[in-house]
C-alpha cells in the first residue's frame, strides 16, 4: 500500500511542478514574448500531462491491489447490450392492498397486549392523582 500512496504522492508533486511551471511567466513577469515564457509554458503542460496520466495509472493500480486483497468488492461483469435486453425480469405480481378486515385482524392482539400492560401497571387504579 506504501508503494501506491508513494507513487501517487510523488506524480501529485510532479502535477504541483508542471502547474508551477505553467504559472511561473505570469506570476514572476518574464518579458512577454520571450522564448522563457514558450519554454515554461510548453514544459508545464507536458509535464501536466504525463502527471496526470501517472496519477491515473497509480490510482487504477492501488485499487486493483485493494480488489486483489478483498477490501472492495469485485466489479459485476458487463453484459452485452443485446442479452440485457433480451433477459429482462418478469414483471413483479401485483401487490394485495390489506382490507380493513386485515387491519382489524392484526391489531385486535396488539390493542389486547396494550390494554393488559396497562391495567398490570396502574394496577387497575383509576384515581385521577396517578395519573
Amino acid at each position: 500500500m506504501t508503494r501506491y500512496l508513494a507513487g501517487l504522492i510523488a506524480a501529485t508533486a510532479a502535477l504541483a511542478g508542471g502547474v508551477w511551471l505553467l504559472l511561473a511567466p505570469y506570476g514572476l513577469d518574464y518579458p512577454s514574448g520571450g522564448t522563457a515564457v514558450q519554454v515554461d509554458m510548453w514544459t508545464g503542460a507536458g509535464v501536466c500531462v504525463i502527471a496526470l496520466a501517472t496519477i491515473g495509472v497509480w490510482a487504477r493500480a492501488w485499487r486493483g491491489q485493494l480488489r486483489a486483497d478483498g477490501l472492495l468488492p469485485e466489479r459485476p461483469a458487463e453484459e452485452p447490450a443485446a442479452a440485457a435486453e433480451a433477459e429482462q425480469p418478469p414483471a413483479p405480481a401485483p401487490v394485495a392492498v390489506p382490507t380493513t378486515e386485515d387491519l382489524h385482524s392484526l391489531l385486535k392482539p396488539l390493542v389486547a397486549a396494550l390494554a393488559a400492560d396497562q391495567l398490570e401497571r396502574t394496577g387497575n387504579r383509576h384515581n385521577e392523582e396517578d395519573w
